[in-house]
C-alpha cells in the first residue's frame, strides 16, 4: 500500500471527502518537517505535501536532506506556500517536485496528487539531444538523458533554466524513428532538471515503453 504524509497545518485545509478519495492509500499526519522525515525514514513514503515555513526546519533544508539520501530520495514532495514574492524566491530553492500557492483549490491539489501517486516506471538512458527554450532570447542548449519514462525526463543541461521553461526538440529513441518532443521544466535539482512532456505522440510513448522495459532504472 502506497504511503502519503501530510503536514498537519495543510491536512486541516482540505474537505474530508479528499481523503475518502484516498481510501486505498496509508495516510501519516506530520506536525513539522523535522516530523515529517522522522515518519518518511521509518515508512518511505510515495508522496509528502508540506508547507514552506513552519516550525523548526523548513522546507527548503527538509528537502535537501532528502534528496541527499539515497534510501529517502525516491519520493515525491508537493510543498505549499504563500503567493508572495519572498516566498515565491524561497521555494523556488526547494528540491521539491511541485509547488502550490495557499490557499489552494482542492481540483489542482487532487491532480497533483494523482499525478505523483502514478508515476510511471523510468528507463535509464545516456543520450545528448539539443533544445530551443521558450525564454527570450529564443536560444539553443546542449542536454544529456539520465532517465526517461512516458511522462517526462531528468536532463542535464549546459545553461540554466527556469521552472515553467518550455523545451522544444527532436528526440531519438533508436532504433525508432527520431520523432518532436516538448516539455515544460518542473524541476531544479542542482542542475538536474525534471521536465514533463506536454506532448508526445503514440509512437514516441510506444519507443519510451519499449526502452523502459529493456532497461529499467535503478532509482
Amino acid at each position: 500500500m502506497k504511503k502519503i504524509i501530510f503536514l498537519d497545518r495543510v491536512r486541516q485545509n482540505i474537505g474530508l471527502d479528499f481523503f475518502e478519495e484516498l481510501s486505498g492509500f496509508e495516510i501519516f499526519t506530520a506536525y513539522s518537517n523535522a516530523d515529517a522525515l522522522r515518519i518518511h525514514r521509518k515508512e518511505k513514503a510515495a508522496l509528502i505535501i508540506t508547507e514552506l515555513y513552519g516550525s523548526g526546519m523548513g522546507a527548503r533544508q527538509f528537502c535537501a536532506q532528502i534528496r541527499d539520501d539515497e534510501e529517502l530520495r525516491d519520493v515525491s514532495i508537493i510543498v505549499c506556500c504563500r503567493d508572495n514574492e519572498i516566498e515565491r524566491k524561497e521555494v523556488a530553492q526547494c528540491r521539491a517536485n511541485a509547488v502550490l500557492m495557499l490557499p489552494f483549490r482542492g481540483a489542482v491539489l487532487r491532480q497533483c496528487v494523482h499525478e505523483f501517486l502514478s508515476i510511471p516506471a523510468r528507463g535509464s538512458i545516456h543520450a545528448q539531444f539539443s533544445a530551443r527554450t521558450s525564454g527570450a532570447p529564443l536560444k539553443a542548449i546542449d542536454c544529456i538523458i539520465e532517465n526517461i519514462s512516458v511522462t517526462g525526463m531528468l536532463i542535464k543541461a549546459d545553461a540554466e533554466l527556469r521552472r515553467g521553461d518550455v523545451l522544444r526538440y527532436s528526440l531519438d529513441l533508436a532504433p525508432a524513428r527520431s520523432f518532436p518532443v516538448q516539455a515544460e521544466v518542473v524541476r531544479n535539482d542542482r542542475g538536474r532538471y525534471g521536465v514533463r512532456f506536454s506532448r508526445l505522440e503514440p509512437a514516441a510513448r510506444r519507443a519510451i515503453e519499449a526502452l523502459v522495459s529493456r532497461n529499467p532504472s535503478p532509482q
